[in-house]
């Protein structure tokens, strides 16, 4: 069966089952639920409060458009970074963006997302993590450590993290748990894993963050 068709039917079955069986579905093998990390949370205190949606890569459309969110309400409005809280969430697809230079080096996601070297070759890097002298001005400087000095939370998808990621390192001969503990470690420096991308975009608005979609 196709791969596609195959999680489509899954999720289709998910979305219909009991809430016995959804309460049942687990969400990161030996971790209890006080274990998530929801300190970010606390730092939703700014005027102006946005959950930037990122489920795909969108030739990095998702960073761009965060830290333009925050360029324009400083020109209109004159907000200062302290009066904005901006969270990140990468989801879905997404979520490779949220993988170090390690992990795009040892896997060809570069190819899967369009991201290409001048001689056409997967990129060995995280295209957005840092300022690349290949990018051109004024684009350069739009990049997660920018977004995360300049106060920015960056949140990963759990379950994507386990259905996109974790299959590359098994394809490897980890075992499932060994590719786990090795796709968290290569998670980027201060990007926050949450249960799951949907359950994050939920929680920044419950604490006042206005829903925008960014890919």
């Amino acid at each position: 069966m196709p791969t596609h068709r195959r999680d489509f039917l899954i999720w289709s079955a998910m979305l219909g089952a009991s809430p016995t069986v959804l309460r049942a579905l687990p969400t990161r093998p030996g971790r209890r639920p006080d274990e998530w990390d929801m300190s970010w949370t606390r730092r939703l205190t700014g005027r102006y409060k946005a959950v930037l949606d990122a489920p795909t890569p969108s030739e990095g459309d998702p960073i761009l458009r965060a830290m333009v969110w925050a360029r324009q309400h400083a020109d209109v409005f004159g907000a200062t970074p302290g009066q904005l809280s901006r969270v990140l969430v990468l989801r879905h697809t997404a979520i490779d963006l949220a993988m170090n230079d390690a992990y795009w080096a040892r896997f060809p996601v570069g190819t899967a997302h369009g991201f290409l070297d001048d001689a056409g070759r997967s990129l060995p890097v995280n295209p957005i993590r840092t300022e690349r002298e290949a990018v051109p001005m004024p684009y350069r400087p739009l990049t997660l450590e920018a977004f995360q000095r300049g106060g920015g939370i960056v949140l990963a998808c759990h379950l994507a993290l386990q259905h996109y990621v974790v299959p590359r390192y098994v394809a490897e001969g980890m075992t499932e748990a060994a590719a786990l503990a090795a796709a968290e470690a290569d998670l980027l420096p201060g990007i926050i894993p949450q249960p799951s991308g949907i359950f994050a975009v939920s929680v920044a608005q419950e604490h006042g963050c206005r829903y925008v979609p960014v890919s």
